[in-house]
Parts: C-alpha cells; structure tokens; sequence
C-alpha cells in the first residue's frame, strides 16, 4: 500500500489572528526565503508545499507551518479522489438515456451507442420501436433516480465526517506536540502560552482549542462546519502510564458518528 498519499497546502488565510508582516517574517526565516517571496506564497489561493509524502512527514512540516501563524493544510489525496468519484457518480442522475438502446448519452443528439437520434425526422419515420424498450429504459431512469436519492444522505454524512477529520488534524497536532513537551520536561501546561501555543488556535472546522488544567485539551468545533445550530466539544484528557503519556478523547458533546474512529475507543 503506497503511504506516500499526502500532501501539505499552505492558503492564502491565516489560522490564527496575527499581523500579517509577522507571519510573513516567520514564514520568510522558516523556509529561508526573502519577504517578498514569503508574501507571494501567502498570496497565492494555494500553494503546495510538499507532495507525495507519508504522514508522519506531512505531520511535521505542518506543525512547523502552523506554528508562523500561516494557514497550513494536510490533504489526503486518496480521500480526495474517492470524493470526486462518488461526485462523478451521483451526477448519473443528471445523464440523458437513449431511447432506443437505454445506454447513458452525453448530449441530447445522436446516442454514440447505437446512432439513434431523437432529434432527426428521418430516423424517427423509419424507426418501428417496440414499447417495450421504452418502458426499459424508463424503468432505468426510474432505478437510478431512487438508487441515487436513497445513497445521497449516506454521502453527504460521508463527505461531513471527512471534513471533520482533516479540520481534527489541527487537534492531533496539537495534542503530539504537548505530548513531547510533557515528556521532555516532565511539566504539564495549564494553558496554551505555558505549551509555547498561540493564545487563539483555529481553523475552517475547529473554532477554538484551548489548554487547560493539567493539560486538558478542550476543542470547539465550528456550529457552520457541522451543520447544527450550536458548536460541539472533543475533549483530550492525557494520562501518564509506565513512562508513555495516553490520551483518552471520548468526551465532549460531539456524537460518535461525527468523531474520528480513534476517539470513540479512547485508546491512543
């Protein structure tokens, strides 16, 4: 299985509420570029900055990223184009059908299939067909429309998890990071300034994380990006056990079927 399936994208918005000068100078001293090029690359709606790599690296260069206070994405492109193939799918209900073979034609002329053209007068006079092609083809219609009406509420939930997950990718990064400041120095943030964290942490989907005691991660997600009237909480709560730190993130007020998989275990 390739794992080299994500690439990290920097906007052309910033993740947290920072004077733009400032983040173009961090991002200028982090990639070792001159201000004017830093600016461009903010500029840009997006810019690529690492393609084909694993996760662990994707991870890395977003954490860095994040950190000058530059809008940084991790996409999974596997995901990515498993959406764009159901988009392509449901979009079958919009087909036209021939009427004389039932295949799917891409315009309103001649079927590429069988030639038939409903538009020519000629091919109309000389065409005896039977009734009962047109029934099949109507029942296929019919078929598709259903199939398709009864499988949108399960893509549309589908594609919202999805969303949920790359926004929770801000969340894990966070938690790794304070995970390495816990057992690099044995102490434990109370909030996000003792974790050497921005005050105001935020994406499309997060609304707020903030540290607090005893390294309690609580993360608000956004009411708009889950398509409810009020935002939601995933709540990390670590452990040290045997020399290793666990976190548990099965609390909160986000439902379990919104939750990435690895917080519905609390096993981490």
């Amino acid at each position: 299985m390739n794992k080299n399936i994500y690439k990290v994208i920097i906007t052309n918005k910033t993740s947290f509420s920072r004077d733009q000068s400032l983040v173009i100078g961090k991002l200028a001293d982090l990639f070792k570029i001159s201000h004017e090029k830093a600016e461009q690359i903010l500029n840009k709606k997006e810019f690529v900055v690492k393609d084909n790599i694993d996760k662990a690296t994707a991870e890395k260069f977003f954490a860095a990223i994040s950190k000058t206070g530059a809008d940084c994405r991790i996409i999974n492109k596997e995901e990515l184009r498993a959406i764009k193939e159901q988009e392509k799918k449901s979009d079958i209900s919009e087909k036209l059908f021939c009427l004389e073979c039932g295949s799917i034609k891409e315009s309103s002329g001649a079927c590429e299939n069988c030639g038939f053209d409903p538009q020519s007068s000629e091919t109309k006079a000389g065409l005896k067909k039977p009734l009962k092609y047109a029934s099949i083809s109507v029942g296929i219609i019919l078929i598709t429309i259903i199939a398709y009406q009864l499988a949108l509420p399960f893509y549309n939930k589908y594609v919202h998890k999805q969303k949920i997950n790359h926004g929770m990718e801000l969340a894990f990064t966070t938690r790794d990071a304070i995970t390495n400041l816990i057992l690099e120095t044995n102490f434990w943030p109370n909030q996000n300034i003792d974790a050497n964290l921005p005050k105001h942490i935020s994406n499309e989907v997060i609304e707020s994380l903030v540290v607090g005691e005893n390294a309690l991660i609580t993360v608000t997600l956004r009411a708009a990006a889950l398509k409810l009237d009020s935002s939601q909480t995933i709540i990390f709560k670590p452990a040290a056990s045997k020399g290793k730190l666990i976190w548990n993130c099965t609390a909160g007020t986000l439902k379990d079927e919104f939750r990435p998989d690895i917080c519905k275990k609390g096993i981490q």
